[in-house]
């Protein structure tokens, strides 16, 4: 069984109680009043998902930071998105077969209403990497979520439920290089947005050997000051990197979620592309 892996905060709703519990068993309550007060119409249920915000129509992991006023007035939607039953009343389900649970699962998720949603789930191998190959991505789903289909519920880390990250190739910019500008041993890149400004997609993973010296002759330093990684991108925490000007162009393979600038795992870099100019990037999100 096949399933949309969402970009958000995994939690368990405790629906009568009116209780959203993080992964660190943290109570979320206070932050989603809006699942809250939905998830009570759903009786005594125990529902596990993901909590994600929508922002123009893209999920932005970041907005599930902001407290709910903020995100109101940033005009932030947020969702519950439910994956799968844990108990109905004093029934504990969990060791029920996956279909089972699903099955049941769709019974009380029959009359929700937004902000609860339902995932999506797919039996059909080809039909699930059709959906991988649409359009999802530029929404911000990571991938999907493969589920053994007969597997029961268990806490933490198994084997039952594998996460298939959906990766893209994209071209990008260099902006800073990190190590020593003689042999580089990460490069910062940068996509352009729908306004043509550059804005980093992510630090790659260490260059090979081979990629080292090739890199040190395209890029030219800015002049500026060593800056610390933006927050907003991935890379070895407290990491610097040297200003480089925008003008060499790279082949990269990174998450789906680069397409909203909300990719967290580090792009590995293909190849340098000096065929292109950085006027060549059409903008990741139009």
């Amino acid at each position: 069984m096949y399933e949309p892996k969402f970009d958000g905060w995994r939690a368990v709703v405790f629906a009568a109680l009116g209780v959203v519990q993080s992964r660190r068993n943290n109570d979320l309550a206070a932050r989603f009043p809006e699942i809250v007060a939905a998830a009570r119409a759903l009786g005594d249920v125990v529902v596990d998902g993901e909590l994600v915000a929508l922002r123009e129509g893209r999920l932005d992991f970041g907005s599930l930071a902001v407290m709910p006023r903020a995100r109101a007035a940033a005009g932030v939607e947020v969702y519950f998105i439910a994956f799968d039953l844990l108990a109905v009343g004093d029934d504990d389900v969990r060791g029920t077969p996956l279909p089972v649970r699903r099955a049941r699962l769709e019974k009380v998720f029959a009359e929700a209403r937004p902000p609860l949603q339902l995932t999506p789930s797919i039996q059909d191998r080809a039909a699930t990497e059709l959906w991988m190959r649409s359009e999802s991505a530029e929404v911000g789903i990571e991938g999907v979520v493969a589920k053994k289909f007969d597997s029961r519920y268990r806490a933490g880390r198994t084997g039952d439920w594998v996460k298939v990250r959906q990766r893209v190739v994209v071209d990008a910019v260099v902006v800073g290089v990190a190590g020593p500008l003689t042999r580089p041993e990460a490069l910062l890149l940068a996509r352009p947005d729908a306004e043509g400004v550059l804005l980093p997609i992510g630090l790659s993973l260490p260059l090979p050997p081979m990629f080292r010296d090739e890199a040190a002759r395209y890029v030219t330093p800015t002049g500026e000051p060593r800056r610390r990684l933006p927050t907003t991108v991935l890379g070895q925490e407290g990491s610097e990197y040297v200003p480089v000007h925008p003008t060499l162009v790279v082949e990269a393979e990174a998450e789906a979620t680069v397409m909203t600038f909300t990719a967290r795992l580090r792009p590995r870099i293909h190849r340098f592309r000096t065929d292109l100019t950085p006027t060549d990037l059409r903008p990741l999100v139009e």
